[in-house]
């Protein structure tokens, strides 16, 4: 994680760590409160119902892989079956209609939405990969810039999701500028 985007950090939010984490942080970032079950039936159904354009992005075995990674109610849940990032993120911008920023120890992304219009209340989730085994949700300051939006987002988002990038676009430059004047 770039470290001056730790200023902007507000709270942390540890949820349970038992192969559920990354669902966990999704649920509590949507304020469903501890539903990690239904975060993960709800991606799934997202996967199935844009199934054509999730297997030009990831193809057709690592789109069943990943499929087949959501479908757990054991706790806990068994490595298979953990959230794997960043693979997950374009599904769950685009399931929930947010903007994701997720960041680990050697990359950071922002993720949109792949098919859906820029809503006038935009909702954002900050996620942190910690200790090469954990997920947790940064509560984050309104200003934070964001890291810049994945690549393959530009190749595979329908035309009505545009307003995103542009949106995005802003905020990202803002990031790289605070990076530089960390720099210097």
């Amino acid at each position: 994680m770039p470290p001056h985007i730790s200023n902007y950090i507000i709270d942390v939010v540890d949820v349970l760590g038992d192969g559920h984490c990354g669902y966990r942080v999704i649920s509590n970032g949507l304020e469903m409160e501890d539903n990690w079950l239904q975060v993960r039936k709800e991606l799934s159904q997202e996967l199935q119902k844009k199934e054509e354009l999730y297997e030009q992005i990831f193809g057709k075995v690592r789109g069943l892989e990943l499929l087949d990674s959501l479908d757990c109610v054991v706790v806990p849940a068994p490595l298979d079956k953990w959230m794997t990032m960043p693979d997950m993120g374009l599904i769950i911008a685009s399931c929930y209609n947010i903007k994701l920023v997720h960041f680990s120890m050697f990359q950071y992304f922002t993720f949109l939405p792949l098919h859906s219009p820029l809503p006038v209340l935009q909702r954002t989730i900050y996620m942190r990969f910690i200790q090469g085994n954990h997920f947790v949700r940064l509560c984050m300051r309104d200003d934070c810039p964001l890291p810049p939006t994945i690549s393959i987002w530009g190749r595979y988002h329908e035309e009505l999701a545009e307003k995103w990038y542009k949106f995005n676009y802003i905020l990202h430059m803002y990031f790289l500028l605070i990076h530089m004047l960390c720099e210097s």
